[in-house]
């Protein structure tokens, strides 16, 4: 769980792989504007492993995730970090 420095109401629940497996969500994280009443899929395409809101406005976030072999079917493997920018949470 990651909190919003600039709003405390604002949490990110990112699922670890086996946890995600058994829900049937993998690949899909969490967020809430209220403080984990009510809460939505927060879907990137990929399994977002690491989360940072900006640190003054309260939407914008960085997100990052790494590519994995399967992705790239009978091309050589490359590994990499991708980032994500958001200004919505979405």
């Amino acid at each position: 769980m990651t909190q919003s420095p600039s709003d405390e109401n604002i949490v990110v629940f990112l699922g670890k792989l086996n946890q995600a497996d058994v829900l049937g969500t993998t690949g899909i994280n969490w967020v809430s504007e209220d403080c984990g009443a009510n809460i939505r899929a927060l879907n990137a395409g990929k399994k977002v492993q690491e989360f940072m809101f900006h640190p003054s406005q309260r939407t914008w976030a960085l997100a990052g995730s790494w590519t994995s072999c399967a992705e790239f079917g009978d091309e050589p493997c490359k590994i990499y970090k991708e980032l994500y920018f958001t200004k919505d949470l979405g």
